[in-house]
C-alpha cells in the first residue's frame, strides 16, 4: 500500500498557458482559444503561484502540437479543484480543511468570487446570489493520463479526499484539457509542506474499486480479430464478416436481457464500408475500431488537415469542379449524406484518421497513413522495364517514326529539334521521377492556333491525369494557393500578361517565381482552418504576346521558346478536319507515353534553363530602362547615352569637319569612359533625353534608387566637380 504522501522530487509546476487568453475576454471566449497552448514551468513557492493565477490562463496539462483538446493531451501534473457550488467558504476551507492536508497547495479565489451570476433555465432567468468561489492547486508526485484522469473523475476518491460538504466540488475541473481563467485580483493562501500528494496512491485506489465493482464489459469498439457468436450458437470472426449476420451483442449486459438467449443484436457493413453491431436491447450502435476498417472499400475518413469529415472518390457534376475527394460543408451537409445513404451520423466519431496529401511518388488513396489524392493513370500504371532505353539523340527522328502526328505538332510549336528534346526530356523527368522540377516553360508565339492547347490537352493531359492537370487563364492565378492548387501535377497558364496591368503582371510574376521553386505551400480552404501541403505543380506557360511575362538577367526559371514559322495546325499536314484530329491524335498516345517512360532523361537539363535566343529577347524587353542608365555609367559604357544626338556641334565646329562632335558630347564620353561619371552640368539635358516623359527630378529620383550618387568628384589639385557617378 502506497501512502498517500510522498517526498518532493522537485520545487516546480508545470502547465500550459496561452497568451492569446487576456483578463478582458470572457470565459466563453478563452475557451474558444483550442491553438496556442504552449507549456511552461514555473517554481512552486507563493510568488511565483500569485503571479500566474493573476496574470496567466493555465491549464493542468500538456498538449501534443499546443491544441487544447483531449486528444492531445499528453500528461496532467496537478489538480485545480473548483470550488463554485454549496456554502463552503474560503476561509472556513483554508481553517477547517487545508490545514488537515500533509501535502502542499495552494489556494486562489476565481473571477465570479462574491458576484451574482444569472442564467437562463427553461427559458427563466435564475439568478444566483454572490458566493465564495475559489479553486485548491494540489500538485501530484507524478503525471497522469487522461483516462486515469477520467477514472478518478467517477471514482468518488476526490470527494473524499478534499471536499468539505456534499458535492461542493465541481467535478468537471478534472477534464484533462480544461482551462482555468487568470484573476488580477485574486485573493490567496499558500500552504506550505515539505511533500507531495501521491500519484501512486490515487491510482491504487482507483485499481482497488475497479476490482470490486467489476460489471458488464465497458469495451466500446471491437476488432477484426474478435469472435461473435451468431444466432445459430456457432462462431465468427469480425474479419470474415462478408454480409448481416444475426448474433449476441458482446456489448451489453446479458442479466439484464428480456431474452437472454435469443441473438439481440446484428454485424453488418454499411455503404460508407465501415462494420458496425447494432443491439435492439441498448438500442445503440458499436463501431469497428478504426484501424481495422478495410481501407479499399472505406468511403468516409475523418480528414485531420481540416477538421471534418471527407467522402472518398467523390465525383463532382460540374465541369469546374476538379476534387477528387469531398468536404462536407457543415454538420447538416454530413448528417443529410447520412440519411440518404442509409449510415449512422454517429460514425463520424469511429472513421480512419487520416492527413491529406498529394504525393505522386506514394501510393494512391486511403492508406494505413494518409489519404493521397494523387491517382495514377493507366500509362504511369504500365510497365515500361523490359522495353529499350531511348536517348536524347535522335529522339525527334523516333517520334517521327512512330508518332508523326505529334512529331509534326510539337516541332510546329517548339520549331527547333533540341528545344522539343529538352522539352520531352522534362516531362520524362516528372512522370518518371514523379516529382517537382525546378523550371517551367514559356512558349510564345506570334501566330495564335499553332496547337498549343492541342498538345496541352490532347498529349499531355492523359499522362498526368485529367484532374492533376489543369489549362487555366493567367489572369485566374491567386495571391494564395488553394484546394484546386494542391492536387496539381501539371498546370498550364494562358497569357499570364495583362496589357496595362503592371502592378498584376508583376504579382503574377512573382506567385510563379515562388511556386516553380517552393516545395511548400499552405492551402487555404473555403470556410476551414489552412494547412502546409507538399508542392508538386509544374508549370507551362503559352502566349502570344511578345513580352509575356517579365524577367531578369539572372533568372534561373523559365526556359523561353518562339517559333516565328509556326502554322496554324489546320495547315499542318496531317489535318483532314477538325472532327478528326483528337481521334487521330489520341491513336499515337500509347506510342508517345512508350517513348517518354523509356527515355533516359537527364536530371540536370530538366532543372536547368534553356538560354535560347527568345530567352535573351525577353530579358532584353523586361529590363528597366533606369536599371540600364545606371549599369552604363559605372561600366563607362559612353555609347549608351548618345552624346552626340544629345549636344549637337554648333556650325563652327562643322566648318572644319562635318562630322565633327560638339565639345560637350565628347567632353561628357571622355568623363563616362574615364572617371564612370556624368558631370552635373549635362544631367538636365541627358535625363530629359533617355526619360523625356516624365520630369527632371522624378527621372533624378529614381535613377538615385538604383544606385546613381550626386557627389563631387576632384580631377585635379585644383579642380573640383559636382557629378553623377
Amino acid at each position: 500500500m502506497h501512502s498517500i504522501i510522498t517526498k518532493a522530487q522537485n520545487d516546480t509546476l508545470v502547465y500550459s498557458t496561452n497568451p492569446a487568453v487576456t483578463p478582458e475576454m470572457t470565459k466563453h471566449e478563452g475557451a474558444t482559444q483550442t491553438r496556442g497552448w504552449q507549456k511552461k514551468t514555473i517554481l512552486w513557492n507563493e510568488e511565483a503561484l500569485t503571479n500566474m493565477v493573476r496574470s496567466e490562463a493555465y491549464c493542468q496539462s500538456v498538449f501534443i502540437n499546443e491544441e487544447k483538446v483531449k486528444n492531445s493531451v499528453t500528461d496532467m501534473h496537478f489538480f485545480a479543484v473548483d470550488f463554485d457550488k454549496g456554502e463552503t467558504t474560503f476561509e472556513k476551507y483554508k481553517s477547517d480543511k487545508l490545514s488537515t492536508f500533509e501535502f502542499t497547495a495552494f489556494m486562489h479565489t476565481t473571477v465570479n468570487h462574491q458576484k451574482e451570476l444569472k442564467e437562463i433555465v427553461d427559458g427563466e432567468e435564475v439568478i444566483y446570489p454572490p458566493r465564495d468561489k475559489f479553486r485548491v492547486i494540489i500538485p501530484l508526485s507524478g503525471s497522469i493520463t487522461n483516462s486515469q484522469a477520467e477514472s478518478l473523475k467517477s471514482s468518488g476518491l476526490i470527494q473524499t479526499l478534499f471536499s468539505m460538504n456534499v458535492d461542493d466540488i465541481d467535478m468537471s475541473f478534472i477534464d484533462s484539457n480544461r482551462y482555468f481563467k487568470q484573476n488580477p485580483d485574486a485573493k490567496v493562501y499558500f500552504h506550505k509542506k515539505e511533500d507531495l500528494l501521491n500519484t501512486d496512491y490515487l491510482l491504487e485506489n482507483i485499481e482497488q474499486k475497479k476490482k470490486v465493482s467489476r460489471g458488464p464489459s465497458k469495451k466500446t469498439k471491437f476488432g477484426n480479430n474478435d469472435i461473435l457468436r451468431k444466432h445459430d450458437l456457432t462462431e465468427i470472426k469480425v474479419a470474415d464478416v462478408k454480409q448481416k449476420e444475426r448474433i449476441f451483442c458482446p456489448f451489453c449486459d446479458v442479466t439484464k436481457r428480456t431474452h437472454p438467449n435469443d441473438a439481440n443484436a446484428f454485424i453488418d457493413v454499411n455503404p460508407a464500408g465501415t462494420k458496425y453491431i447494432f443491439c435492439s436491447s441498448e438500442q445503440k450502435t458499436y463501431w469497428q475500431e478504426a484501424s481495422d476498417v478495410d481501407l479499399e472499400k472505406c468511403k468516409l475518413f475523418w480528414n485531420a488537415s481540416l477538421g471534418c469529415p471527407s467522402m472518398v472518390g467523390y465525383e463532382s457534376m460540374s465541369k469546374t469542379d476538379d476534387s477528387v475527394y469531398y468536404v462536407f460543408k457543415n454538420d447538416g451537409d454530413f448528417k443529410n449524406y447520412c440519411c440518404q445513404n442509409q449510415i449512422n451520423p454517429s460514425i463520424k466519431d469511429y472513421l480512419p484518421r487520416r492527413e491529406i496529401i498529394f504525393n505522386p511518388g506514394l501510393p494512391s488513396g486511403l492508406t494505413e497513413k494518409y489519404y493521397n489524392l494523387f491517382v495514377e493513370t493507366k500509362y504511369m500504371k504500365k510497365d515500361y522495364s523490359t522495353l529499350p532505353r531511348v536517348g536524347l539523340v535522335g529522339l525527334v527522328g523516333l517520334l517521327s517514326n512512330r508518332t508523326p502526328l505529334i512529331a509534326e505538332l510539337l516541332l510546329n510549336i517548339f520549331g527547333e529539334e533540341e528545344y522539343v528534346e529538352r522539352f520531352l526530356n522534362w516531362i520524362a523527368f516528372l512522370l518518371k521521377e514523379r516529382g517537382k522540377a525546378d523550371t517551367a516553360w514559356m512558349i510564345t508565339s506570334e501566330e495564335e492556333g499553332v496547337g498549343k492547347d492541342l498538345m496541352f490537352n490532347r498529349i499531355l493531359k492523359p499522362l498526368f491525369g485529367e484532374k492533376q492537370s489543369q489549362l487555366v487563364n493567367g489572369k485566374r492565378i491567386a495571391k494564395d494557393f488553394n484546394n484546386q492548387d494542391m492536387n496539381c501535377f501539371l498546370r498550364g497558364y494562358n497569357e499570364v500578361f495583362s496589357s496595362g496591368d503592371k502592378t498584376g503582371n508583376i504579382s503574377r510574376k512573382e506567385w510563379l517565381k515562388d511556386a516553380i521553386t517552393s516545395r511548400k505551400q499552405t492551402i487555404e480552404y473555403k470556410c476551414k482552418d489552412t494547412f502546409e501541403a507538399d508542392n508538386f505543380m509544374n508549370f507551362i506557360l503559352f502566349s502570344n504576346n511578345e513580352s509575356p511575362i517579365l524577367l531578369n538577367d539572372k533568372d534561373r526559371r523559365f526556359n523561353v521558346i518562339i517559333n516565328l514559322k509556326a502554322k496554324k495546325v489546320r495547315a499542318l499536314s496531317f489535318f483532314r478536319g477538325q472532327k478528326f484530329l483528337e481521334d487521330d491524335l489520341a491513336k499515337e498516345l500509347a506510342d508517345f507515353a512508350e517513348i517518354i517512360f523509356t527515355i533516359d532523361y537527364d536530371v540536370d537539363l530538366a532543372n536547368t534553363p534553356l538560354d535560347s535566343e527568345a530567352k535573351q529577347n525577353l530579358v532584353a524587353m523586361s529590363s528597366n530602362p533606369y536599371d540600364d542608365f545606371v549599369k552604363a555609367v559605372k561600366s563607362g559604357d559612353a555609347d549608351y547615352f548618345l552624346f552626340e544626338e544629345i549636344f549637337k556641334p554648333d556650325f563652327s565646329e562643322t566648318l572644319l569637319d562635318k562630322n565633327a562632335k560638339s565639345r560637350e558630347a565628347l567632353d561628357a564620353e571622355k568623363m563616362v569612359t574615364k572617371q564612370s561619371t556624368i558631370p552635373a552640368k549635362y544631367m538636365n539635358r541627358v535625363v530629359k533625353y533617355h526619360f523625356g516623359l516624365e520630369t527632371y527630378k522624378k527621372s533624378l529620383d529614381k535613377l538615385k534608387s538604383k544606385g546613381l550618387a550626386n557627389n563631387a568628384l576632384r580631377l585635379s589639385k585644383d579642380e573640383v566637380i559636382k557629378a553623377y557617378l
